[in-house]
């Protein structure tokens, strides 16, 4: 096959006829001379590239929207699509463990190693104020005691303060109050089991609500969450635990944190002496739309903090830091709640 195709392409000899008159008739071959090939090729191909590109000519280097103007050209199974911007990619947080939960859909935006456990300081009390609202009512007298002023912590009570259940947790999660916490426990730990250790019941309470909740990563020591000594923390868990414990919280219980929106406000004891209450997140006033926030801090867990956002429409997410600094904390809180608002918005484009 070869050969015959290179039989094909051989361009025939001229051959001259004797007319019989002693005159030569030449006949030339039908098939062009080589220069004459080659233009008729040129003429081809330029005919071709106006047809198929049109009069579109490829622009300068210098041209801004040359790339563009070049691929229109292209056709479109061979142009290239534009990655769009995906939220959480390539960001970079201080925090060991870290997770962004999508409560309306239940599901994780992002995780950090979520399932790692850390020591949780105060975040702790967000059980404590959980335990405490399903054993004793709202509106139940709690007495400050004396070893709840001995624990470490000032929140400038005195013996024999009293206050409503609801306004002494109010207190301790917006102050992140020890001797609140403690207070809360040594009453509700009574209503359990009278005359017993109350706040070792107490606390006893608090894991078995952590089993009921499935918080399988979470163990309490204590109801403050204050380091126990150098090497052992007052209660231990997951990032992702203490976003299903935030979201139990504000689910169950909405006005149990509702107040750690606030930057500072006042609290009555029942004799209407109030105490001016400082929040400890230092962000909670620019944050639009948050439902409830906890820090904690201890030289174990370092800076630890979750906070729930409303996004939108009735559409909370809940961000849980563990194991950052006391500044990183809310820096990295604040880097993944802008990624979950701009997934957000992606979701409805």
């Amino acid at each position: 096959m070869a050969d015959q195709n290179e039989q094909n392409l051989i361009i025939p000899e001229e051959r001259s006829d004797d007319l019989g008159d002693g005159t030569l008739s030449v006949q030339t071959s039908p098939i062009p001379v080589l220069p004459q090939f080659f233009v008729a090729v040129g003429v081809l191909l330029l005919v071709f590239g106006i047809t198929y590109f049109g009069e579109e000519t490829v622009p300068d280097s210098q041209d801004a929207n040359a790339s563009v103007r070049v691929e229109k050209m292209l056709p479109e199974d061979m142009r290239i699509d534009a990655k769009p911007a995906t939220a959480f990619d390539e960001i970079s947080i201080e925090a060991q463990s870290a997770i962004v939960w999508d409560v309306r859909e239940q599901r994780v935006l992002f995780n950090k190693y979520a399932d790692t456990v850390h020591p949780l300081a105060s975040i702790t009390k967000l059980m404590t104020a959980l335990v405490a609202y399903e054993l004793l009512d709202p509106d139940q007298v709690v007495t400050i005691t004396h070893n709840a002023i001995m624990t470490e912590g000032d929140s400038g009570f005195t013996e024999g303060e009293q206050f409503f259940m609801r306004d002494l947790a109010d207190l301790t999660l917006i102050e992140s109050s020890n001797d609140g916490a403690a207070a809360l426990s040594e009453q509700a730990g009574g209503v359990v089991l009278p005359g017993a250790d109350t706040s070792a019941v107490f606390v006893s309470a608090m894991n078995e609500k952590a089993d009921e909740l499935g918080l399988s990563k979470t163990m309490f020591k204590n109801s403050t969450g204050l380091d126990i000594s150098e090497e052992e923390a007052g209660a231990y868990g997951s990032a992702r635990d203490v976003a299903y414990l935030m979201e139990y919280l504000i689910t169950k219980y909405p006005d149990a944190a509702a107040l750690t929106t606030l930057d500072m406000t006042t609290i009555p004891d029942i004799d209407g002496r109030y105490h001016v209450v400082k929040n400890t997140n230092q962000d909670v006033a620019g944050i639009h739309g948050l439902i409830a926030s906890k820090t904690g801090y201890t030289l174990l867990s370092g800076g630890n903090l979750v906070i729930a956002v409303n996004i939108g429409l009735n559409r909370p997410f809940i961000i849980a830091i563990l194991g950052s600094s006391t500044s990183g904390r809310f820096t990295d809180a604040l880097t993944l709640l802008k990624e979950a608002r701009i997934a957000a918005a992606q979701e409805s484009l």
